[in-house]
């Protein structure tokens, strides 16, 4: 009672007549079990007999003095009792928890990251994976409560990958509970980094919890194939046609029509026709043609690195239009090219323009074509 209302100058003036702390009081009860609960132990350690540590209180769950301070979040306690008696972090209540399952518990295990993980005791291996009744670790219990696990999983001692009674993980009990504290990716992301894994019952619990949601996901990513395959494919046979265009204009870039100049000199090694409007524009629409394609398939190529659909149409008109582009100065390449070499007294390099032209013509026709289809669509 003395310390229970903190008479802490009562309390030395009984100990100085009784000076064990290890009678029993109510429910078993001892002096360091209510100082301990009030955070007031003071010297009741060092003037105690080694024994009261131990002693358990009769309360339903049998804790003792270092239970009690692990349940109330009391590390400086907890580090105290460690300290005096290192073996009493062995000890478990009636249901099987030790002190880390209590420090869980109270969710104030950030206040004691430093010492809890540093104590040769309470970092043992036996100790940080002991499960209670129910089958939890310590870390079951930290994921049940979401709190910040960096600092514990990151510990090499603490098994990940342990089943509780219900056969679930830590990282199955943070998958199918709901956000508590907006953390929870993070919290899924530390125990992935760490090689944690998902149990086979776990993954079985999610499905059947959200076997609705699951259904819509397969049809929303069914639809979403479907819509994103067909840009692909098309996208697949505009590479086709670029790849040519840019193939082609690539070859007539060195084979200039009319050749090179031979002869000793200056102009050894350039275009004969080099002075000729016909031949200029042909230089001209060629590169202008083998820069369209070229673009035109980086488009595509980008195309395939996506699965948004709104990025796939977006990116095949765009590729659709280089192309249609590179297809038409390339013919114009070809009509000059002609028109360069050939005599312009006869009649041919006119009759070749005017070929040329009816491309122009059907290009022009088809396209208007498309464009009425695409707006009564």
């Amino acid at each position: 009672m003395a310390v229970e209302r903190g008479f802490r100058d009562l309390v030395d003036v009984i100990l100085s007549t009784c000076p064990s702390a290890d009678h029993k009081g109510i429910m078993g009860r001892t002096v360091l079990h209510a100082a301990i609960a009030s955070n007031d132990q003071g010297q009741l350690l060092e003037k105690s007999d080694k024994s009261v540590v131990y002693l358990r209180i009769k309360d339903g769950n049998n804790k003792t003095a270092l239970h009690i301070a692990a349940s109330q979040g009391h590390m400086d306690v907890v580090k105290e009792l460690v300290l005096h008696s290192p073996d009493c972090c062995e000890q478990v209540d009636d249901d099987g928890n030790n002190a880390l399952h209590l420090v869980m518990k109270s969710k104030k295990y950030y206040l004691a990251t430093d010492f809890l993980l540093g104590d040769r005791w309470l970092s043992s291996r036996e100790v940080i994976n002991e499960m209670n009744h129910e089958g939890n670790t310590p870390l079951h219990l930290l994921a049940h409560s979401q709190l910040d696990l960096s600092f514990f999983v990151s510990n090499r001692k603490v098994d990940k990958m342990t089943f509780n009674n219900e056969n679930l993980n830590a990282m199955d009990i943070i998958l199918s509970a709901k956000d508590l504290h907006g953390n929870k990716g993070s919290i899924l992301r530390r125990l992935r980094n760490a090689n944690a894994r998902v149990g086979p019952l776990g993954w079985q619990k999610i499905i059947k919890e959200e076997g609705i949601d699951s259904s819509k996901h397969k049809d929303h990513d069914m639809v979403e194939e479907i819509h994103t395959s067909g840009p692909k494919r098309i996208g697949e046979i505009h590479l086709i046609a670029a790849t040519l265009i840019a193939t082609v204009t690539f070859a007539a870039g060195f084979t200039l029509p009319g050749g090179y100049n031979d002869d000793k000199g200056s102009d050894h090694g350039m275009a004969v026709l080099t002075k000729r409007a016909a031949f200029k524009a042909f230089i001209v629409t060629d590169t202008i043609a083998l820069v369209l394609s070229v673009s035109a398939v980086c488009v595509y190529f980008f195309m395939a690195l996506h699965v948004r659909k709104e990025f796939l149409y977006k990116h095949l008109l765009w590729g659709f239009l280089l192309t249609n582009l590179a297809m038409a100065a390339m013919v114009v390449a070809f009509m000059t090219g002609l028109y360069a070499v050939l005599p312009h007294s006869s009649g041919i390099a006119a009759a070749t323009c005017a070929l040329c032209c009816c491309f122009f013509i059907f290009f022009g026709y088809t396209y208007k074509k498309f464009v009425c289809s695409s707006r009564a669509m």
